[in-house]
């Protein structure tokens, strides 16, 4: 029962990951093979075909985003503040070890980070695949293209901060919670 709200996390990134990427196929092909007919006769089969879709989407995304190199996702400053700490896999070892109890608050922390880092990166895609499409479907319009910059601009720069901040403070977390266990340890 506990692998219910990661399922559905990693379900909750794959629907954003398959909204961009439909975002970019209609910019690309059009929409003209859709059958709407076809979608509502079979609506309960292909409901179940995307949840699947959805899933899978979501794990190979949410582990593409993971693969980032880690300075990159937390900027140059959090990982300075940490460089003499050992490294934050070993840190959740360690606290594993020490309060399997503490280890699930964080492991739930972690998840909910993914789902955050995972969700501004889909936003970002979905932005800059919205932006596709309405240039192919209404054509170049300055004052369009500009809102529609400025609207991609953003959702990048709150990709880049959101998670560079959900980030740290999940590695501060677990450096706080080390700290903690190592004191409890050292004084019983």
């Amino acid at each position: 029962m506990k692998e219910v709200p990661i399922i559905l996390e990693v379900v909750i990134i794959g629907f954003e990951v398959m909204a961009w990427m439909f975002l970019l196929v209609i910019s690309i092909f059009g929409d003209a093979w859709i059958q709407l007919g076809f979608v509502t006769q079979w609506a309960t089969q292909l409901s179940f075909g995307l949840l699947g879709l959805a899933y899978m989407l979501g794990l190979i995304f949410d582990k593409a985003v993971s693969s980032l190199p880690f300075g990159w996702i937390v900027g140059h400053g959090a990982v300075a503040e940490t460089a003499d700490s050992p490294s934050p896999v070993m840190k959740r070892i360690e606290v594993l070890a020490k309060n399997p109890e503490m280890y699930q608050v964080i492991q739930n922390h972690i998840n909910q980070h993914k789902l955050v880092r995972a969700t501004v990166f889909n936003f970002a895609l979905i932005s800059l695949s919205a932006l596709l499409f309405l240039f192919t479907r209404i054509g170049f319009n300055l004052r369009l293209f500009l809102v529609l910059v400025f609207l991609s601009a953003f959702f990048v720069g709150l990709t880049l901060f959101t998670g560079r901040q959900s980030a740290r403070t999940l590695i501060l977390e677990l450096q706080h919670a080390s700290e903690v266990l190592d004191d409890k340890t050292g004084s019983a």
